[in-house]
């Protein structure tokens, strides 16, 4: 496999997380897991970190020749 096959696969994972992670922080839900207690603003974090990585991801796997 090449490696912008790769990058294409987490960039779908990173875009489900973005969308998982906005719906969360958008309506308020909080609830803890594993000891992690994820509320509004650690969802707000991920949102913006996860869609940090899914443009870095989109620009290596489609954009960059």
């Amino acid at each position: 496999m090449k490696g912008k096959e790769i990058a294409k696969f987490f960039a779908g994972l990173a875009a489900n997380q973005v969308l998982t992670r906005g719906v969360l922080a958008t309506a308020g839900v909080q609830f803890s897991l594993f000891g992690i207690t994820y509320n509004q603003r650690l969802n707000t974090i991920a949102v913006v970190v996860w869609g940090i990585i899914l443009l870095l991801l989109i620009y290596y796997a489609w954009v960059r020749r």
